[in-house]
């Protein structure tokens, strides 16, 4: 089955209600570099990140600093970790190796811009940069979107056709993420087959807050349409 990701915890009924809801994963967004309305300081998200029961993984999802990325791990002790800045290859790769030591997977983000189409990476074209990430040695890639105003939570879809290439040519779990909800993660999946799913505005109402039947409806509809799925290989998100 594709796994579920629910990402911006900022609550414990949220955390409470999306577990109920069957996800397989709970992002907290820490310390972020740029002001998200998810944004939690590290003792807030150890607080919450306490009200996670077993066989639900624990995602802390940073950026840009290597330093403050580290020393966030160290402090948490999340299940994963998920860079979402604008992380060189070279930090990228030296953060794999740090965490690694640590033994906490890294998941790193390829963001696609809704202004242009272009990754915002090193390379604009996808398969190259994601291929250029795979060396790094992370343990899975997500493709998000990004905008001017919004690094994630943009509510805006990538290309799935091209989601999709990406996939059958890397040896990396892929995680699918970028303006899905309920209406369209079905359709997602079966374009795109990814190992996981991840959503952050598809399921809120207000931002910053869960809301209990757009949790519901996303999650049945991925479990609807995502019987088929590639081997993790060796990568959990639970």
């Amino acid at each position: 089955m594709t796994r579920i990701k629910i990402c911006g915890m900022t609550k414990e009924e949220d955390i409470r209600l999306c577990v109920k809801a069957g996800v397989n994963a709970l992002g907290f967004v820490v310390e972020y570099p740029i002001d998200v309305p998810w944004n939690l300081d590290r003792k807030k998200a150890r607080e919450l990140m306490r009200a996670v029961p077993p066989f639900v993984s624990r995602v802390i999802v940073v950026g840009d600093d290597p330093e403050l990325v580290i020393e966030l791990t160290e402090f948490l002790r999340p299940h994963a970790v998920q860079l979402h800045g604008n992380e060189k290859l070279s930090v990228t790769a030296e953060l794999v190796t740090a965490l690694k030591a640590l033994h906490v997977p890294v998941i790193k983000a390829l963001r696609f811009s809704v202004e242009t189409g272009t990754c915002a990476f090193a390379s604009e074209e996808p398969l190259d940069a994601a291929r250029l990430i795979e060396n790094t040695g992370v343990d899975a890639l997500l493709l998000d979107s990004v905008s001017d105003v919004r690094p994630a939570g943009t509510g805006r879809s990538i290309d799935w056709g091209m989601a999709r290439t990406i996939r059958n040519s890397i040896n990396l779990p892929l995680i699918l993420a970028g303006g899905l909800h309920a209406g369209n993660v079905g359709e997602a999946v079966a374009a795109v087959n990814p190992y996981g799913v991840d959503v952050i505005s598809g399921v809120e109402h207000p931002v910053g807050g869960k809301d209990p039947e757009k949790v519901g409806a996303f999650v049945n509809a991925v479990q609807a349409n995502g019987a088929i799925n590639v081997d993790g290989g060796g990568f959990s998100l639970s």
